[in-house]
């Protein structure tokens, strides 16, 4: 699954084409006839593939030595010095093994090379050395005949110049060192530049080397490289078509079991070509930022837009200080322009000095780049940039959507797992795979409301009702809603909430609206109503705000377009009627008594004629204590208020007397209340029931405001 930073090891491997390069090399090195040591670099910035060259030049000339006498082969000699930075005797390191390698040798006079190669390290290396390990032959050098610096040098040369070898050391990697290491590699390729049949091919890092000379010497560091590298080859730069070809490849096969409808193809060339190609330059950055999504994406992919999530994790892995300043600043970054007009200029400018703040930790020359890319991302930033509002509307497209710019799935893309309580896309998408059966639509509707979740899925469903859900599949989600909508917990209602019950109706506008024509939506709606036995309310409600839109209840209100409205006015009498025999079933029954939301369905019976019948409703239900404290109960309303102090908000119980006094006369029951709050009864009372009794008693007795 993950690709470690690991160079390739032979040219069938190449998807770059730098394959003829190498093998140039590799003609290059093997042509050299002469005697003399040369030292050719390879120059290349980390993560453009030195290594990776290196491996396909060593394999194009091991292919093409093959037919080569054997006292001709070339002997190659790899060595890292990476994997013994940090070791005071680096250079000594160097030539262990460099000896050993010929030692190891079947030549007999290539062994004896090896031998003397030691002796002369002795004699040139100005630290101590007691004993060098090669392998199966191991050398005191405190033992070895002492020659003159001069004899040894001549002696080293004539075997070296006396045998028909090259030998081709390869040192790849200086530019990991720390500058003194860096220092030493180039002393040891100097003391041995002029011993014959040597031939060096350096690799590293030109801009770090120099450097790094420079601090540990007096002069130009350059200068002092040319001294040595007689052969500079650079590698030659990678196409940037080459290299976003490769990065593209690799992303295909991670998202290749994404939806096609969850893929704009349109979206993602802006967020490419904005910004997030900046970050590939090399073989490397693909690595690191492959490595990072392939382990994150598979956890959330379901969760999340696939196309934000490739952009902010680019953001992770090259510029993390970014990445987190975008996780700690979620108000900043998510959200519509809900507040556009209201806000004060203080406020705007407080808010782009943030978001500049946020935009200097971007390199600069990368910065507008980023800048346009996070207007893509996060599109509340085009009204703090640039004068470009997104409202409201939008907000719900995002979620459905995964866009990291809801603040309903932002945290998704920090945490790398849903919310407790939140709803995943794949659960809603197999929940809405169910509507073509009313049965288990229901089913896992109920089962949401368990879970406590239904809520937020109703939310969420407003979501997909103006285009996702097929339009067969209508009629039984609104039949569905419409049978067991009084069972789902009421929520929170106010100025910046929206209660369950107009949760319903709006989803059951929505979605009827995709109907055409007045019929198509009545035979829902009819059919609907006609089928539900557990709720009343829902059926009640949904057809006093077609009343509204007929302009039934406020007369200076101006209707709802004809279009607009759900069903035509005769339609409108046949769902009344339904509501109405709804409502007299459950009064037979003995459940409208007990329904929570008793007092607004009193009021609509008698709104559609129920004259008589809610009066004699009433008085038997008011006849015994039970039943009084269930009529009062219904009348018990809720508010919030806060004050410019106050962080919690203050609960108000309200009891609209006079909403009462259209039901029963107050003198009738106010003494029977009283005396039920003295009783022992009133300590068996439910907190609600209580509230409801003391909050009536009250207002009758002034201590509460009646504002009805």
């Amino acid at each position: 699954m993950f690709k470690a930073d690991q160079p390739i090891t032979k040219c069938s491997e190449d998807k770059l084409g730098r394959a003829s390069f190498a093998e140039s090399l590799a003609r290059a090195i093997l042509s050299y006839k002469s005697t003399e040591c040369i030292v050719l670099g390879l120059f290349g910035s980390w993560g453009t593939g030195k290594t990776s060259l290196i491996n396909m030049c060593l394999e194009c000339i091991n292919k093409a030595v093959v037919s080569y006498p054997k006292n001709e082969k070339p002997i190659v000699i790899k060595f890292n010095p990476w994997n013994y930075s940090g070791q005071q005797q680096l250079i000594v390191q160097f030539f262990n093994h460099l000896s050993s390698a010929l030692s190891k040798h079947q030549s007999k006079r290539i062994k004896e090379i090896g031998k003397e190669l030691i002796s002369y390290t002795k004699a040139i290396l100005p630290i101590e050395v007691s004993s060098i390990n090669l392998g199966p032959i191991s050398i005191r050098l405190k033992n070895l005949k002492q020659k003159s610096l001069e004899d040894q040098k001549n002696y080293l040369s004539q075997l070296l110049k006396n045998q028909s070898h090259k030998i081709i050391v390869i040192i790849d990697d200086i530019d990991r060192l720390n500058n003194y290491e860096i220092r030493q590699i180039f002393q040891l390729i100097k003391i041995l530049g002029n011993l014959p049949n040597i031939i060096y091919l350096v690799a590293f890092d030109k801009n770090i080397v120099i450097k790094a000379l420079e601090k540990e010497q007096e002069g130009s560091g350059l200068e002092y490289l040319e001294k040595i590298v007689q052969v500079p080859f650079d590698i030659p730069p990678v196409p940037k078509e080459e290299v976003y070809r490769l990065l593209f490849s690799q992303l295909d096969e991670l998202i290749k079991d994404i939806p096609e409808e969850k893929w704009d193809q349109t979206y993602w060339g802006n967020i490419f070509h904005s910004g997030i190609k900046v970050f590939f330059n090399t073989l490397r950055d693909i690595t690191r930022y492959l490595n990072t999504l392939r382990f994150s994406f598979p956890m959330v992919k379901e969760e999340v837009n696939p196309i934000d999530f490739i952009a902010i994790t680019s953001f992770q892995v090259f510029l993390p200080e970014l990445y987190y300043a975008i996780r700690d600043n979620k108000d900043l970054f998510t959200g519509a322009n809900l507040d556009f007009g209201v806000r004060s200029e203080e406020i705007i400018e407080q808010e782009r000095r943030r978001c500049n703040e946020i935009l200097n930790l971007v390199p600069e020359d990368i910065k507008e780049n980023i800048k346009k890319l996070l207007t893509y991302l996060f599109p509340k930033l085009e009204g703090i940039w640039r004068n470009t509002h997104y409202g409201s509307d939008w907000l719900g497209i995002w979620r459905r959507d995964c866009r990291i710019c809801s603040p309903d799935v932002f945290d998704t893309y920090f945490r790398l797992t849903i919310p407790k309580g939140e709803i995943s896309q794949r659960e809603i998408q197999t929940i809405l795979s169910l509507a073509n059966d009313p049965n288990s639509f229901a089913e896992a509707l109920l089962k949401l409301n368990e879970d406590g979740r239904i809520i937020r899925f109703l939310e969420l469903l407003e979501d997909y009702t103006r285009d996702y859900i097929p339009e067969e599949n209508i009629e039984t989600i609104i039949s569905v809603l419409m049978d067991i909508g009084d069972l789902f917990p009421e929520g929170e209602s106010g100025f910046f909430e929206i209660d369950t019950p107009m949760r319903i109706l709006r989803i059951c506008y929505q979605l009827s609206q995709r109907l055409d024509t007045h019929e198509k939506r009545f035979k829902v709606f009819k059919n609907a109503m006609e089928k539900a036995t557990r709720s009343l309310f829902t059926i009640v409600h949904e057809v006093s705000v077609q009343d509204q839109q007929h302009g039934k209840y406020h007369p200076k209100d101006t209707p709802t377009p004809e279009e607009k409205r759900t069903v035509n006015a005769e339609q409108l009498k046949v769902l009344e009627e339904i509501a109405l025999n709804k409502i007299e079933t459950w009064a037979n029954d003995g459940r409208l008594k007990k329904h929570k939301k008793l007092a607004y369905i009193l009021f609509m019976w008698r709104g559609w004629g129920g004259g008589d019948k809610v009066n004699r409703f009433v008085e038997n239900m008011i006849e015994s204590d039970e039943g009084l404290i269930d009529f009062i109960t219904a009348f018990l309303t809720k508010s919030k208020s806060l004050g410019m102090k106050d962080y919690v908000y203050k609960v108000h119980w309200r009891i609209d007397i006079k909403s009462i006094e259209k039901f029963i006369e107050i003198k009738k029951i106010e003494r029977r209340i009283r005396n039920i709050i003295n009783s022992e009864k009133y300590a068996h009372l439910d907190e609600r029931q209580k509230i409801a009794l003391r909050t009536f008693i009250d207002t009758i007795d002034g201590k509460i405001k009646d504002r009805f």
